[in-house]
């Protein structure tokens, strides 16, 4: 018993001399270390609420309907130019926001933003069962119709029978012809400013937001009447690779092509001059002549 208690004594002062002061001397430094990363957190909580402070500053909420909204709204709601793009590419591809969180589902949309901009979407929370069948409830059978406008509460009636010019008409016209609502409007509108006005009806089928939906086009070239004196049309003697390669039908490397073959072989003298380069297809020709003048 005596060596028990012998050994027990002198293990509790073994204990005291070589580890418990080091124990202490740990523990003091780990609160040294904690209070001063409490201090830095304090400070970098500072740093991130005055970011998030001057995030807020930036964003200007108001109402708004995803679908065909430009560039400069976007980054007025708080996305960078970047992120807007990426919006705009999935629009021009055919993509459409039908409910708030379509737009929730975009990878480039931060959900603390989301939240905020939610009581200002234009858009249902959800669709009933019921409304996707919208062929039977808001149209004629195997009709299509934009119903955009319906979901908004105090949207003006339209007439049944109305037909506008679509080379000269703007959104807040437009939205007057059946079956056209402010997102149609919008792509409209947006698509013939970038081509210089239609010159054949058959061009809405290549509006991005008409581009999977043959019925609608067929609907709407019923309803609108086109005024190809209206088309603005390209000097193709004198365009420079830039303003044509900004045309929906150009493209960047149909007027390098064409800009060099009017260097390589003199002005165009007849607007079908332009086959003998080698991009000027059939297609492309159809698509890019009614455009194109000698002047």
């Amino acid at each position: 018993m005596l060596l028990v208690l012998c050994a027990i004594a002198a293990g509790w002062v073994l204990y005291e001399q070589r580890i418990a002061p080091d124990v202490v001397r740990d523990r003091a430094d780990f609160e040294v270390v904690a209070r001063e990363n409490i201090a830095q957190g304090s400070s970098g909580s500072v740093d991130q609420r005055s970011d998030l402070q001057g995030i807020d500053a930036a964003v200007v909420l108001f109402n708004f309907d995803p679908n065909g909204l430009p560039m400069e709204q976007w980054t007025a709601l708080g996305l960078s130019e970047r992120q807007a793009a990426a919006i705009l590419r999935y629009e021009e591809r055919g993509g459409r926001f039908r409910t708030k969180a379509d737009l929730a589902r975009m990878r480039v949309v931060d959900p603390e933003l989301f939240a905020r901009w939610e009581p200002f979407i234009l858009l249902p929370d959800s669709i009933e069962i019921s409304a996707v069948g919208e062929r039977s409830r808001f149209a004629e059978p195997g009709r299509w119709r934009d119903t955009s406008a319906r979901h908004f509460p105090g949207s003006p009636e339209r007439p049944e029978r109305v037909v506008v010019e679509v080379n000269t008409a703007d959104s807040s016209r437009l939205v007057q012809v059946r079956g056209i609502g402010p997102a149609f409007a919008r792509s409209i509108v947006r698509y013939r400013d970038r081509l210089g006005g239609f010159h054949s009806l058959d061009q809405l089928a290549d509006v991005p937001i008409l581009r999977d939906k043959p019925d609608a086009v067929a609907e709407l070239k019923g309803r609108l009447l086109l005024d190809t004196l209206m088309v603005r049309r390209l000097p193709i003697n004198t365009m420079s690779i830039e303003d044509l390669g900004r045309h929906p039908c150009a493209g960047w490397k149909v007027a390098k092509s064409l800009v060099a073959y009017r260097q390589h072989h003199g002005p165009f003298r007849t607007v079908a001059d332009i086959k003998g380069c080698v991009l000027i297809t059939d297609s492309v020709y159809r698509k890019l002549a009614p455009y194109l003048t000698l002047e």
